[in-house]
């Protein structure tokens, strides 16, 4: 067992006296080490390897100095042969400068803390051994804080296993609300029937991350008198998560206002007034950016409307591509209209299908996006809805979406 033994170090402070066992066939040797250092340590001797064992069976001992040339075995056989049994004991090994190197192949083999070369010093060696016992103290106290830590995990286990189930409880609740809120989302957008009544031909793709999506597109027509209008609408909130799927469920109900109720027929007004109420709906931690772009066709003039806040249009007319470029800035928007022609094919979209990344970590990028478009302008729109949705799979593979995305391909007339 450590003794307790008054040191002179302060007033009357108690400190560990540690066991040290020194094993060498010289007795000379033996005596002249004790009496160094037995007022620092209880010290145990031994002239051989064999009688070392024996008293190993009966002292608590923490640390061994051993001698390397000895008759029975050398110093390090002697560490290997006590390894399994005293692993946490601290070993050191007296060497000459000619048993160095046969000392280092062995020092990862025995778990040899350090050797020092003969004749050693009073300084060096006390200096030695202060280390290697506060390197043993350390890692005894690890130990005990670990047993300390295992009890009171046990404690906490218990603790954690009944604030779990509460929180599992408490999730299993807001995944439900999420996934309504999700479901309620995706049942305000467009129907595929409703787009078929008031485009000549279209597709639509609408893949989320999430339960939820920061992405909406919405759309409506106007038939009142002489008026008869379709109107397409992309939104997307930036980096808010939940609350920029409510915000597109706001949007939904000021579209509608706007257009229906209030009969606004300028694009560029449109998302001016959009954004306005988007942003007084809550208080500031719910503002969120938002890119928009607003599409009014006029049926009875044959003539199309657009304008964008950081998003485009692309128009087909057979080989011929056009893009319409949105504006920056809210105050800035324009209304670009241009007259429609038969098999002209329109694509409205958000940045989620350029902005997907494949196993690789590289985007699929904007530009492949405009080819990818040119590449199938010879295939019907039903077609070109299942080449991007394999496209888009097989870019992303098993990594998955890690963006949103809102694709409308739409064609006016024949």
């Amino acid at each position: 067992m450590e003794e307790l033994v008054d040191k002179e170090v302060g007033e009357d402070k108690k400190v560990k006296k540690y066991s040290l066992m020194y094993v060498d066939d010289e007795e000379t040797n033996l005596r002249v080490f004790k009496s160094n250092f037995r007022r620092f340590f209880k010290i145990y001797t031994a002239t051989s390897p064999l009688d070392a064992i024996e008293m190993l069976k009966e002292h608590e001992v923490h640390m061994i100095i051993t001698d390397q040339r000895m008759p029975e075995m050398t110093g390090t056989e002697f560490l290997e042969k006590i390894l399994p049994d005293f692993p946490d004991v601290i070993k050191i090994i007296l060497t000459g400068f000619t048993d160095i190197e046969a000392i280092k192949d062995g020092i990862n083999r025995c778990g040899i803390y350090k050797y020092i070369t003969k004749p050693w010093n009073f300084d060096e060696m006390k200096a030695v051994l202060d280390r290697a016992m506060e390197s043993y103290q350390h890692a005894q106290d690890s130990v005990e804080h670990v047993k300390e830590l295992e009890e009171t995990n046990e404690e906490l286990e218990k603790k954690v296993q009944e604030r779990t189930k509460e929180l599992n409880n408490i999730n299993s609740r807001l995944i439900d609300s999420i996934r309504y809120a999700g479901e309620l989302q995706k049942s305000m957008l467009p129907t595929p029937r409703y787009l078929k009544r008031i485009f000549k031909d279209h597709f639509s793709l609408y893949q989320t991350k999430y339960l939820f999506s920061e992405e909406f597109f919405w759309a409506t027509s106007l038939n009142f008198r002489n008026e008869d209008y379709t109107a397409l609408a992309m939104l997307e909130f930036d980096g808010k998560g939940i609350v920029g799927s409510l915000k597109t469920l706001i949007a939904d109900s000021i579209l509608n206002e706007l257009i229906q109720d209030r009969k606004i027929f300028h694009t560029g007004d449109i998302l001016k007034y959009l954004k306005e109420e988007l942003d007084a709906a809550g208080s500031n931690e719910l503002a969120c950016d938002i890119r928009a772009s607003m599409i009014l066709i006029d049926n009875n003039s044959k003539t199309l409307q657009f304008s964008g806040l950081n998003q485009e249009l692309i128009m087909f007319e057979g080989k011929k591509v056009t893009v319409f470029e949105g504006d920056k800035d809210v105050s800035s928007l324009r209304a670009t209209e241009v007259e429609l022609k038969p098999e002209t094919t329109f694509y409205a979209f958000t940045n989620g299908f350029y902005n997907q990344e494949n196993p690789d970590g590289v985007k699929f990028s904007r530009e492949k996006f405009e080819e990818l478009l040119k590449s199938i302008q010879s295939k019907k729109l039903s077609e070109q809805e299942s080449f991007l949705s394999q496209t888009l799979n097989d870019w992303v593979g098993e990594s998955g979406l890690n963006d949103d995305l809102s694709l409308v391909g739409f064609k006016v007339f024949d």
